[in-house]
């Protein structure tokens, strides 16, 4: 099964429906763009220096290196280096855009909510390497040979060697979250910090787990598919809405506010990315009804599977189980089940549920503070685009 996690991200900006969407989704996402391409390229050259490499080794682990750099963008298949995309950087513009919101819920001016959003650059690199060690290893374990159109870690170096450059990935994750203190946050606060991202990577793992078990299994509910993308998919988004707002000096309140909006945005952006890889695969790129074809188990058709006829549940369980790609005719077939029993209201039900409590939590956190109505904005903006399914 593949990653459902990064597939939700992949379509954030693809095709957007009106230009003044485009305008104020891509302001979102390239507000920090520079700042956050900066902390990952100076934290992965402080990793690099930190454990000395004898003169012997200095050029095997010179490759080490330069192949997490492809993983990234930043090198071709051949580790020589490109100029690369930094890509969307979802997570970490997270991190940065509730700093600035918590700070200026605090009153803090334009200078203040900066100061604070470059405080926070650290911890957004430490999300976005969680989420990029996790995606290597999803490789590994979904069996994908490609990523942005590229070969996978694995496909060119192997699974052993991929799995122990995830490792290396991750322990470079917890570089970037102590480079924290050096920016003026407490020691106490970043061990506090570092509690919620060791909490998050368990969850991530989890639902991973989740994720794998469920295949092929007929008994999988609806309410087990939540749960699991709720580990999987949200959970990180969580941790850095969370993150951020706690480096802006949130409260108790509003920090538990923003984790609460970065869990429900997450589950709204897996939720969305359910409906249109069945119902609108070719307008982000896929083929029609891409995610039957490839036998994906998503909210949708666990919900048929819950609430067809015997016969309709037989048809699923067949498309299911065949491990070529089923015909035409076969996904008709699908398709009308998921017709008859309300799949795509369903999923469109959930969606308009996490939307309307991410954007409650968010509004809370903000509380009409005028200081804080940029960052709010910026983040409402993300939200009203993945609430557009459920118009």
């Amino acid at each position: 099964m593949d990653s459902q996690r990064h597939e939700a991200e992949e379509t954030v900006v693809a095709n957007l429906p009106s230009a003044g969407a485009v305008s104020t989704v891509e302001t979102a996402l390239a507000r920090h763009r520079a700042l956050l391409t900066a902390g990952l390229r100076d934290t992965l050259a402080v990793a690099r220096q930190a454990t000395l490499p004898a003169p012997a080794t200095a050029a095997l682990l010179e490759t080490f290196h330069r192949q997490i750099e492809y993983h990234l963008g930043w090198r071709q298949a051949d580790l020589s280096a490109v100029t690369a995309y930094p890509g969307k950087l979802l997570r970490p513009t997270l991190v940065l855009l509730s700093a600035e919101l918590a700070a200026g819920r605090c009153g803090a001016g334009p200078e203040q909510r900066q100061a604070a959003a470059w405080r926070a650059v650290p911890a957004g690199v430490c999300v976005e390497l969680i989420h990029n060690f996790s995606l290597i290893h999803d490789d590994i374990e979904d069996g994908d040979e490609e990523r942005r159109y590229r070969p996978t870690l694995w496909k060119l170096w192997g699974v052993p060697q991929a799995i122990n450059l995830g490792d290396g990935l991750f322990s470079m994750a917890r570089f970037g979250l102590w480079q924290l203190a050096e920016r003026g946050v407490p020691a106490t606060a970043v061990v506090r910090l570092a509690a919620v991202v060791d909490r998050t990577c368990l969850e991530l793992c989890e639902g991973q787990y989740l994720d794998m078990t469920f295949e092929g299994r007929g008994d999988v509910t609806v309410a087990m598919y939540l749960d699991m993308i709720g580990r999987k998919t949200a959970a990180l988004m969580a941790c850095a809405t969370e993150l951020g707002a706690r480096i802006g000096d949130a409260d108790e309140r509003d920090g538990a506010l923003m984790a609460e909006f970065g869990r429900a945005l997450g589950m709204a952006f897996q939720l969305r990315d359910d409906v249109l890889g069945i119902w609108a695969a070719s307008e982000i790129g896929k083929s029609a009804a891409g995610d039957l074809r490839r036998r994906k188990m998503s909210l949708p058709v666990i919900h048929a599977r819950e609430n067809a006829a015997a016969r309709d549940r037989r048809t699923l369980t067949r498309l299911f189980a065949q491990p070529e790609e089923p015909s035409d005719a076969l996904l008709a077939e699908a398709l009308a089940i998921l017709e008859r029993t309300g799949a795509r209201e369903r999923a469109i039900a959930a969606l308009r549920e996490q939307v309307a409590l991410a954007r409650r939590a968010l509004d809370q956190a903000a509380a009409d503070a005028p200081d804080a109505a940029e960052a709010h904005a910026l983040l409402a903006a993300l939200l009203s685009y993945v609430a557009e399914v459920a118009a």
